[in-house]
């Protein structure tokens, strides 16, 4: 093939490229919420907290952690996808005394991305 028939073609490839890069980057789930939020300082913490996501989960490979500053996990029941939200994932937690908490959560969305991530929250 001469580089006068090479120049379309590689055009119209970069073109489909581009035009499908956004889709495939917003395939991963993302989390969109949490209940206390990432960062916040709260009084109380309402059981279970509650992470959302920007797509439905996986509930046989979807979880999430709570641990304090030690590091000791503070609860002992899994986490759940809620059955009237699947894009929604609770922790039920005991109340919790002031101090620094993090969540560990790593999900599967429905079509088989996987994705984790952290984030800190403070009882006072």
């Amino acid at each position: 093939m001469n580089a006068r028939r090479k120049q379309p073609l590689l055009s119209v490839i970069a073109a489909i490229a581009v035009s499908i890069a956004p889709v495939v980057a917003s395939a991963h789930g993302k989390l969109e919420g949490a209940e206390p939020a990432a960062g916040s300082t709260v009084s109380t913490v309402a059981s279970p907290l509650r992470l959302t996501f920007n797509e439905a989960l996986e509930p046989a490979f979807s979880t999430a952690h709570v641990t304090d500053a030690t590091g000791h996990a503070v609860s002992t029941e899994k986490a759940k996808v809620e059955s009237g939200n699947p894009r929604a994932l609770t922790i039920p937690v005991s109340k919790l005394a002031a101090g620094t908490y993090s969540v560990d959560w790593s999900v599967m969305t429905h079509d088989g991305h996987k994705t984790k991530g952290q984030y800190r929250f403070t009882v006072k």
